[in-house]
């Protein structure tokens, strides 16, 4: 008994610490999919952002419960209205997991919040050319980032795009690995005015994703990579505590 009660309390000291290193306002948008058929995308992240379908998507089973399937028709896709708070921040981590249904080297936006090409066009993050994963911010020749990592065939694949104004670095990972990181020469992020699109680069845009999107996620800070493989295996979560109305950070495995 002794035993077990020391290995609690010592989750329960890993939890506490958890969530005293990760700002519990960091977490700007949240989008599990888990949502299911004839329901709108909630977002879990507190900030009660707006999501809406556009088109036909279907709800599927994902990466950690619910996911959304996209065709790689340009009429399909997610729209989250825009917020002041999604955009204009010092330090940005975009998360998502995702499952490719082909590997072509064809633009797919995942996550993007922009009008079009350096139009209002703040991030990205996007598979393109030789199969790879790309991103970047405030979008301009020069300024972006690609993995190592090419898209596999119905193969989950965790990517997470961190940006620090402070030290003017953008890195990129996969699977919870650091795959690339190429220096940045602006310090903040900028302000497009403009929605947030899942599964395309922006409404309009001649190509969509085609394959899986599940737990999507943007931070206004850069997570660290042990809080990244948390994230992956969903047990970064916000949770609410009873008689407290503040939201807190723990460890809370999803199954």
């Amino acid at each position: 008994m002794r035993l077990l009660s020391f290995a609690l309390t010592f989750v329960l000291v890993v939890g506490i610490y958890i969530a005293q290193a990760v700002d519990e306002d960091a977490l700007l948008l949240y989008l599990p999919f888990d949502d299911g058929a004839g329901k709108n995308p909630k977002d879990a992240s507190g900030n009660e952002n707006r999501a809406s379908l556009k088109g036909n998507l279907k709800w599927v089973k994902g990466k950690i419960n619910g996911a959304l399937e996209f065709d790689g028709d340009a009429a399909n896709f997610v729209e989250v209205a825009h917020s002041p708070d999604l955009e204009g921040m010092k330090q940005l981590t975009v998360e998502a997991w995702v499952q490719p249904f082909g590997t072509d080297a064809l633009a797919r936006g995942i996550v993007s919040k922009r009008a079009a090409w350096q139009n209002a066009d703040v991030y990205n993050l996007f598979s393109w050319n030789e199969s790879k994963f790309w991103a970047r911010v405030n979008a301009k020749d020069g300024q972006q980032i690609s993995s190592k990592s090419t898209l596999e065939n119905k193969k989950w694949m965790h990517l997470a795009y961190l940006y620090d104004g402070k030290t003017k670095q953008q890195l990129l990972y996969v699977n919870g690995e650091l795959e690339n990181e190429v220096d940045h020469p602006e310090d903040e992020v900028g302000e497009g005015e403009k929605s947030i699109w899942i599964g395309i680069l922006n409404e309009g845009y001649a190509q969509a994703w085609n394959g899986l999107i599940d737990e999507v996620r943007i931070w206004s800070t850069v997570l660290t990579e042990d809080e990244i493989k948390l994230s992956m295996a969903g047990e970064l979560l916000p949770v609410e505590p009873s008689g407290k109305a503040t939201t807190t950070w723990g460890r809370v495995k999803i199954k």
